[in-house]
């Protein structure tokens, strides 16, 4: 199908404690990761990019470039862990896109990779969730037909977030293996981000 519109929800709201700074504000080739996060899904074409803010809100939104394509949305309940702010993200998808990418910004990403997971799954006739991988290892991010928005605006701590979706669905995940290390990238510590800043 023509012009299918994804649009990405970019989980933003941490207060990267294991970290000791604020993740979403770490120098990444010269901007913010937050920022670099943005214009990574920008050039994947996906409108809107919904960047979720939480901890560090203020400096967080100051590095946000100012786009129309690019909408901020704040949620309050952060410390209620990531589920919380797949909800809020999730419901400030519009409806007339046909899949969601979530991607967390300590998980970077490369337009590539969304770009082909959105295509795969604009093609299959069944998959509702696609996946990358890299060397048998599952990755980030996944991308989401829009009929699983319902079940993404509801999800829960307790039911496991994305887990329970993903297992829910099992038998429609389309798995893409991927020449890129970066898919299984998580900037938990100061040390994954210096091996991460090593592989750019």
């Amino acid at each position: 199908m023509p012009n299918r519109m994804t649009a990405a929800i970019l989980l933003a709201a941490g207060e990267s404690s294991r970290m000791g700074e604020p993740k979403q504000l770490l120098d990444w080739q010269g901007r913010t990761l937050v920022a670099a996060q943005v214009e990574t899904l920008l050039e994947a074409q996906c409108s809107p990019v919904i960047v979720v803010l939480g901890a560090h809100g203020n400096r967080v939104r100051r590095s946000i470039p100012g786009r129309a394509d690019v909408q901020l949305t704040t949620n309050h309940q952060w410390r209620g862990g990531r589920a919380s702010s797949i909800r809020a993200g999730a419901r400030a998808v519009p409806s007339e896109v046909d899949a969601v990418a979530v991607v967390s910004v300590d998980q970077p990403t490369r337009a590539a990779v969304v770009t082909r997971l959105a295509k795969e799954l604009s093609v299959s006739t069944d998959a509702l969730i696609a996946v990358p991988r890299h060397e048998g290892r599952n990755g980030h991010p996944p991308v989401f037909r829009a009929e699983l928005l319902p079940e993404l605006r509801n999800v829960t701590e307790r039911q496991e977030g994305l887990r329970q979706i993903r297992r829910r669905h099992a038998d429609r995940t389309i798995f893409l293996e991927m020449n890129d290390p970066f898919v299984t990238l998580n900037l938990n510590t100061r040390e994954a981000y210096l091996r991460a800043i090593g592989l750019l």
